[in-house]
């Protein structure tokens, strides 16, 4: 197969967690709805409201980094997204703000690219349905975060999902949150082999990681 070489840099990265990163790297392999469930199903995860990023071979790689790149989103009850202003340099204390509704930690950064309906637009369900924000319950936040089984796996999704799930849980407000988590894996429905892996190499100097993504497994 014909070598498809794609280079990726991250921005701003600290020094710790662009270690932690480098050292929870997997080749990716290439998914499939069924194995994404079976990973939840699995490790006794929750699939509720458990969805997987549109793709195609022209953007895999772009998308496949979005647990990276991105995060997490928070969105307020009209899907608008709202952004982090105060001190904390830390996620977990910026989310644990929001939980105990320090509102004022956080400011309206509302723009046309990065609203909720925008965001599902580009996804589908474990059924592999098109997804709306109407099909979830009214709440007064709507948190999205992004998550890979290459990075980390089961680890990994510990620390992009598990623990926002328990502190929605422990949260005592009277604030109702939505909390939505979607795979960005390389699919088989993306065009790609099923089982099949990329190759990726890694190299980090000061706070950037470059990873160049090799031997995509396009089907012929």
């Amino acid at each position: 197969m014909k070598n498809i070489t794609l280079v990726f840099i991250l921005f701003n990265l600290t020094s710790c967690k662009t270690m932690m990163i480098k050292m929870m790297l997997k080749d990716p392999k290439v998914e499939n709805t069924q194995t994404i469930k079976d990973f939840q199903l699995k490790n006794n995860y929750s699939t509720e409201n458990s969805l997987i990023i549109k793709a195609d071979t022209s953007n895999a790689i772009q998308k496949l980094f979005l647990g990276m790149t991105v995060g997490y989103y928070i969105f307020d009850k009209d899907g608008n997204q709202i952004c982090y202003n105060a001190s904390s340099t830390c996620h977990g204390e910026q989310f644990k703000q929001l939980l105990d509704n320090k509102i004022d930690s956080f400011k309206s950064c509302k723009n046309d690219t990065a609203t909720l309906e925008k965001v599902l637009s580009q996804t589908y369900d474990l059924s592999e349905k098109s997804v709306e924000k109407r099909q979830f319950q009214n709440s007064d936040y709507y948190v999205v975060t992004y998550w890979q089984k290459f990075l980390g796996g089961k680890r990994g999704y510990e620390d992009a999902v598990t623990w926002m799930e328990e502190e929605i849980k422990k949260n005592k407000s009277t604030l109702k949150f939505t909390f939505i988590k979607i795979n960005t894996d390389l699919q088989e429905n993306w065009g790609l082999v099923a089982g099949k892996k990329a190759k990726l190499k890694c190299k980090i100097k000061d706070d950037f990681m470059t990873l160049d993504v090799l031997d995509l497994p396009i089907k012929r």
